[in-house]
């Protein structure tokens, strides 16, 4: 099970890895890092509304805790 309060976190690495990736180019076949960011800077927050919507449409309640034997 993936604890959901660490989720953030991966997806913060995620985005920087990505960054790191996307300067690297830059470097290595004068990819226009830049240019790049500003035609798909729009996708981050599609992305995390769509991951909002979808959190909302699969979250399920927590099945309630069993009694303790022995306890009234």
């Amino acid at each position: 099970m993936v604890n959901r309060s660490g989720f953030g976190v991966l997806w913060a690495g995620l985005i920087l890895i990505a960054v790191g990736c996307l300067f690297l180019a830059n470097n290595f076949f004068h990819v226009s890092a830049w240019r790049v960011v500003s035609l798909y800077w729009p996708v981050i927050p599609l992305a995390i509304g769509l991951r909002k919507l979808y959190r909302y449409f699969t979250w399920q309640e927590p099945a309630p805790a069993p009694d303790a034997p022995g306890k009234e």
